[in-house]
């Protein structure tokens, strides 16, 4: 497959060739964001990394550009460090994931596995919500793309049910996508059983989403646990 670099910083560029050559993939770069538009549309890659602050076109503007075209590639943002309201911002624009700078393969593998997956799921990714009991335990299945307008179906899941779960198990599945407002939502939904004293866990999280949900101060009120395939 092939995959485009898009960074201002040749040293990244170098590292990303180095560590996607070895994973197999065809390696194209470009220095900014105008000359890597160029070259997405010539090469039409699977996969684009762009980082996000750069002379010029700045990644988000790419990542706007792109998702305008006919191409249906995945993109992964390139942010510095903690910069969670960017990052955040291109979860809007639907881009596949984001990694922060320093690069770190656990962080980059996850990435890459997670933008696999969504090029194999067709382009609608509705939200949807299902529930099973196990072990006394309420296990709650998220897939799809969480946003304010999934706000009606977790009112079941705010009701009281007797007799009340030990816990709600919040499981991710492999093609769960968030934006702005499904992240203040999950916070909402969080917050309110906590204040009904009900433990939650949110299991399978990609390394990736892990880290922005403990910069949006999740984990002061739910377990987070990563998800146990990624490497």
């Amino acid at each position: 497959m092939k995959i485009l670099v898009i960074d201002d910083e040749k040293p990244t560029l170098s590292m990303f060739r180095l560590f996607l050559t070895a994973y197999g993939y065809e390696v194209y770069t470009a220095e900014d964001g105008e000359k890597g538009l160029a070259l997405f549309h010539e090469i039409r890659p699977g996969i684009v990394f762009t980082d996000l602050k750069m002379p010029g076109l700045d990644g988000l503007e790419v990542l706007r550009r792109i998702r305008k075209s006919d191409i249906p590639s995945e993109v992964i943002i390139i942010t510095g460090h903690g910069d969670m309201e960017n990052a955040v911002e291109a979860l809007d624009l639907d881009a596949s994931d984001f990694i922060n700078k320093p690069v770190e393969r656990h962080a980059l593998s996850s990435a890459l596995a997670r933008a696999e997956k969504r090029r194999q799921r067709p382009r609608d990714n509705s939200f949807a919500l299902s529930e099973t009991q196990k072990d006394g335990n309420l296990i709650v299945s998220l897939k799809g793309k969480l946003s304010e307008s999934a706000r009606p179906l977790f009112s079941p899941l705010l009701s009281a049910v007797n007799p009340d779960p030990e816990e709600r198990i919040l499981f991710f599945q492999e093609d769960f996508s968030i934006d702005k407002s499904g992240i203040a939502l999950l916070m909402d939904v969080i917050q309110k059983l906590r204040q009904k004293n009900t433990p939650i866990v949110m299991e399978n999280l990609s390394y990736n989403y892990l880290r922005i949900f403990q910069m949006a101060g999740m984990d002061k009120f739910a377990i987070l646990k990563e998800a146990l395939t990624d490497d």
